[in-house]
C-alpha cells in the first residue's frame, strides 16, 4: 500500500485536496494520504498531521505574529514525510509554505507534486526560475501557464481548471433561490450573495465594509435579500456580530450559510466577492459580482509594487479586459460597491455581457476529455507508477 502526504493551506485547498483524494481513490483504492487538513479533506479520508487554520494567513504584515506556528508546522511535517518516505508529496495551493517544504524534500530525494502553480505570471515573477528546485512536476490549472514555466525547466501540465467541474454549474437557478427566500416572497425579489473571504484576517477586514453596503443596498431596494457563506464558526462569529452591531434591522432579510458558497452564488442575482478564487467561482456558476478586496495599507503597496497585471480579479486576468468591476483598498467604499451591484440587477444588457465573457473563460479552462481520462488523476498516477519503477 503506497502513501501520499498532501497539503493544503486554506479553504480553496481543503476543497480542491479532498477532491482529488477521492478521484485518486477511485483509480487506486490502496493508496493512504496524510498531511495538514481541513474538514473536507478528513472527510475524504486524509490522516490529519496539522489543520489549514495554521496556514490560513493572507498579508505580507499580517503574517508576521503566525510565522513561530508556521515554523513549527513545517519542521513537524518535513520530520514526519521523511520518516514516512511516501511515494510523493502534494502541495495544493498555498505556495509560500508549500514550494519551501517541497524543496527540502526533493533535495532529499522525494517526489514532489505542486497542483495549482503560483499565479508568477501576476505577481513575483522572478519566484518562476526556482520552481524546478522544489517541483518534480507542475500540475496547473490555466491552461498558458506550462508554455511560460517551459523556459525554467519544469515539467509542467495543464489539467484543466477545477472550477469548471462546479456541481450546480446547471443547477436550476430559479428553484435554488426559492429556497433562500422566505414562505411567499416575490420569486423576483433579488438577492445578493455576499463573500468576505474564507481566513479570519479577510472577514476581519471586510466585515465591516460589507454591512454597511448591505445597508446602502437596502435603502434602494427594500425589498432586497442577502445570503452569506461563511467558511468557519470564527468567520461566522465575525460576521454576525458586526451585523448585529451595524445593521441589526437587516437580520432577519440575511441568510448566513455554513460553507455553501456555489449554492449561494449559483442562487443570487448578482455578488459581492472579496478577490481570490471565490470571483472565479462565481464566473463558473454564472452570478454577476463586483469585485473588492482590503489589505493592510502597507501590505498594499508592497504588493502593488510586484504585480505584473493591472487587474487582480481572476476572470479579468485571465480574459485580459474589463469582464468585472474591481474596488480595491480606498475605492472600496459601501457607496461605491452598492451602486455597482445596483447598476448589474437594473442593466440587463450588462448582466448578459459579463454571462457571455464567463462562457467564454469556461472554455479557456476546460481540458479536452472527449476520451473520458480524468487528465488530472492520470498525470498524478504517471508520476507515482514511474517513481515506484525507479524504486525497484
Amino acid at each position: 500500500m503506497s502513501d501520499v502526504v498532501i497539503v493544503a493551506g486554506e479553504a480553496s485547498g481543503d476543497q480542491l485536496a479532498a477532491d482529488l483524494v477521492h478521484r485518486l481513490r477511485q483509480e487506486r483504492p490502496q493508496l493512504r494520504f496524510h498531511g495538514v487538513t481541513g474538514p473536507k479533506m478528513r472527510a475524504a479520508g486524509v490522516a490529519s498531521w496539522g489543520d489549514i487554520d495554521t496556514l490560513s494567513v493572507r498579508g505580507l504584515i499580517e503574517i508576521l505574529p503566525a510565522l513561530p506556528r508556521i515554523l513549527r508546522l513545517k519542521r513537524e511535517l518535513l520530520a514526519r514525510t521523511v520518516a514516512l518516505k511516501p511515494a510523493a508529496y502534494i502541495g495544493v495551493d498555498a505556495p509560500d509554505f508549500n514550494l519551501r517544504v517541497e524543496r527540502e524534500l526533493k533535495v532529499g530525494g522525494l517526489m514532489t507534486l505542486h497542483y495549482v502553480a503560483p499565479t508568477f505570471w501576476a505577481w513575483r515573477p522572478e519566484r518562476a526560475a526556482r520552481f524546478h528546485e522544489a517541483v518534480d512536476h507542475m500540475l496547473c490549472i490555466f491552461p498558458f501557464e506550462p508554455e511560460l514555466l517551459a523556459p525554467h525547466q519544469v515539467t509542467a501540465t495543464f489539467v484543466g481548471h477545477p472550477l469548471t467541474r462546479a456541481r450546480l454549474a446547471r443547477a436550476d437557478r430559479k428553484r435554488l433561490k426559492r429556497t433562500l427566500l422566505p414562505e411567499g416572497a416575490d420569486s423576483a425579489t433579488p438577492i445578493i450573495a455576499l463573500l468576505p473571504g474564507s481566513r479570519d484576517g479577510e472577514v476581519n477586514q471586510h466585515a465591516r465594509l460589507m454591512v454597511d453596503t448591505m445597508q446602502c443596498i437596502a435603502r434602494e431596494t427594500p425589498e432586497v435579500r442577502f445570503a452569506v457563506p461563511l467558511v468557519t464558526r470564527s468567520t461566522r462569529h465575525r460576521f454576525e456580530t458586526e451585523l448585529w452591531a451595524r445593521a441589526e434591522g437587516l437580520v432577519g432579510q440575511t441568510r448566513l450559510l455554513y460553507g455553501h458558497a456555489d449554492y449561494a452564488l449559483r442562487a443570487a442575482d448578482a455578488a459581492i466577492v472579496a478577490s481570490g478564487t471565490a470571483t472565479l467561482e462565481a464566473a463558473m456558476l454564472g452570478c454577476p459580482q463586483v469585485v473588492t478586496y482590503r489589505l493592510n495599507p502597507v501590505t498594499a503597496w508592497l504588493v502593488r509594487r510586484k504585480l505584473t497585471t493591472r487587474w487582480v480579479a481572476q476572470p479579468n486576468i485571465i480574459a485580459q479586459a474589463d469582464v468585472v468591476p474591481e474596488r480595491l483598498q480606498r475605492e472600496a467604499t459601501p457607496e461605491r460597491l452598492a451602486a455597482d451591484v445596483l447598476d448589474l440587477l437594473r442593466d440587463e444588457r450588462r448582466r448578459t455581457a459579463m454571462q457571455a465573457a464567463y462562457t467564454r473563460i469556461r472554455d479557456q479552462l476546460t481540458v479536452d476529455c472527449t476520451s473520458g481520462r480524468d487528465l488530472l488523476v492520470e498525470t498524478v498516477l504517471r508520476v507515482l507508477d514511474r517513481r515506484g519503477e525507479a524504486a525497484e
